[in-house]
């Protein structure tokens, strides 16, 4: 059965945000977080008003990536696909929405995002259990793309979609690269010119398995990703092919480190 769920709006967010604060173990809890927001919902909601104005309809279901509390978390790269197939009729726009995502944490993957980040307990200090939740439920304050639980699978999934239309690589090779390799995935995510163009996504992937690996490390992937804006800032890459771009990506590979690692 497809699952239908709850499109939070802005009085639904800002009760969650409250819950969080009051009692972030309900976010652990599934059925109970709902049953919560119902209830302080109807508190503070005016006659008439709402904590969500429709459902999202999921293409397929989610159910997989909740059964991993008795089978471990699985990979990103495993669990990207799965989440881009339940929500593939969305668009990126549609996709930096918070409310969006909020919705779909919240109310379906009740079961994936304390094991996926190995928080199965509550902390004993409050504030870091609020920071914990709105952090990857709500995505609060921090990249979507990086932090948020649904969010950074859907966004992985789709760059390695598009970068798949230009590089050398399968769209699987793409997807386990950025996914294992967060130092470069979370640099190149922060750059959202650079991570907006997918010919740029393919040729940095393609020059990193082509031999320079070590651009997936952090460091290096922070020079890179410097290198390139500063590039970008004296003329559009969107100007440039694929094989024009994997050049430009060449030149400015910072040098490895002697004795460095990857």
């Amino acid at each position: 059965m497809i699952e239908q769920v709850p499109f939070v709006n802005d009085t639904g967010y800002r009760i969650l945000e409250q819950i969080a604060v009051s009692n972030p173990g309900l976010f652990f809890k599934g059925k109970l977080l709902r049953d919560r927001l119902e209830e302080q919902a109807n508190e503070q909601c005016k006659p008439g008003e709402s904590y969500y104005d429709r459902f999202i309809t999921l293409d397929t279901s989610l159910a997989p990536l909740n059964q991993i509390r008795e089978e471990g978390p699985g990979t990103d790269a495993d669990n990207a696909p799965i989440i881009r197939q339940a929500l593939s009729s969305i668009t990126p726009a549609e996709a930096s929405d918070r409310l969006l995502w909020a919705s779909i944490n919240c109310f379906t993957l009740s079961g994936y995002i304390p094991v996926r980040w190995g928080t199965t307990t509550l902390r004993q200090d409050n504030l870091k259990n609020t920071a914990f939740v709105t952090r990857r439920w709500l995505w609060k304050g921090t990249d979507s793309r990086t932090w948020n639980a649904a969010a950074r699978l859907w966004w992985l999934a789709e760059l390695a979609n598009r970068a798949g239309e230009f590089s050398k690589n399968s769209e699987e090779t793409l997807l386990h690269a950025m996914a294992n390799n967060v130092g470069l995935y979370h640099q190149l995510t922060s750059r959202r010119y650079l991570a907006a163009n997918a010919r740029v996504v393919a040729a940095i992937y393609d020059v990193a398995l082509d031999g320079s690996q070590h651009i997936l490390e952090f460091t290096y992937a922070n020079q890179l990703m410097k290198a390139l804006n500063l590039r970008a800032g004296t003329v559009s890459f969107d100007l440039f092919g694929y094989d024009e771009l994997y050049e430009i990506v060449e030149k400015s590979l910072p040098p490895k480190e002697r004795g460095a690692t990857g």
